[in-house]
């Protein structure tokens, strides 16, 4: 088992390298990161705060799907943020830049093959090893501002599981065990020098994300094309395409467009998907 995270640790790392002063939240054990902070938004609490939790008994992944949090095993964060109306027509960018923040964390620990999965699903060496769940909220920051409705700001929450060390999981408790990796296994896999300790990995995910955020009107584009080239699982890879209407489709994944939406060639015509299971088929 790892260290218990401290939040006046994060706090002081956050001050330091993002010059913000923030709230830090570490939870012993919640239901979730994602439905705590939307509870204290709508309470009244002002972003940026962020909130952790050692264990959560019903962490959330994107379509509903479970996010298991071993006890002081994994990182589960969320992080308060709010944006600008101005910053709100490019929010469809914002889980792709995240993901990013995820990938660039763990190269920065020298860890290499690491990828994403539309829409935003870190991979390494072809395997999960995070998620991203984003959810946006009417903001109360503005309500004593005199401001109108339309020009508050936006409150979002930006939910991060981070697979850190998976061995404690009992069998069957993934679906697909095989599809999923951790920090621990990769750095052994890839002979790393080092392991890096879990509240080291945490501080500099959780630096990054508000990095994300910090400069997103001005980077979300930049992101978008450092996807294109160096991230991008899917391209020109098999994909099986479960729409929200339970329709499936097989294609091959030909990119993003500029919207973040995901294109795929299905019997030679391409579609363009914005909302859809993704799954990559082996065979090309």
């Amino acid at each position: 088992m790892d260290k218990a995270l401290q939040a006046e640790a994060l706090k002081a790392v956050v001050d330091e390298q993002c010059c913000l002063t923030m709230d830090v939240v570490v939870h012993e054990s919640i239901a979730s990161t994602n439905s705590w902070s939307l509870q204290q938004i709508k309470a009244g609490k002002n972003p940026p705060f962020a909130c952790f939790a050692e264990a959560q008994t019903q962490g959330q992944g994107r379509r509903g799907k479970h996010w298991l949090t071993p006890p002081y095993a994994n990182i589960a964060m969320s992080l308060a943020w709010s944006f600008s109306v101005a910053d709100y027509s490019a929010l469809h960018l914002l889980s792709l830049s995240v993901a990013l923040a995820v990938a660039e964390t763990l190269e920065s620990f020298a860890m290499q093959q690491v990828q994403i999965k539309w829409p935003n699903d870190v991979y390494v060496n072809g395997k999960k090893i995070s998620g991203i769940l984003i959810e946006v909220r009417s903001s109360n920051v503005a309500s004593t501002t005199g401001r109108a409705k339309e020009d508050r700001p936006v409150a979002v929450v930006i939910g991060v599981g981070l697979n850190y060390d998976m061995t404690e999981l009992v069998p069957g408790e993934l679906l697909t065990p095989a599809a999923f990796t951790d920090i621990r296994q990769q750095c052994a896999i890839q002979n790393l020098q080092k392991l890096p300790q879990r509240a080291e990995v945490t501080a500099k995910l959780l630096c990054n994300v508000i990095n994300v955020c910090q400069h997103f009107r001005f980077n979300a584009k930049q992101n978008l094309h450092k996807f294109r080239e160096h991230y991008d699982y899917c391209k020109q890879k098999k994909v099986e395409i479960i729409l929200d209407d339970k329709k499936v489709l097989n294609g091959i994944a030909q990119g993003i467009t500029d919207q973040a939406e995901l294109l795929v060639s299905v019997d030679g015509v391409l579609h363009v998907f914005n909302s859809a299971e993704v799954s990559v088929k082996a065979g090309l």
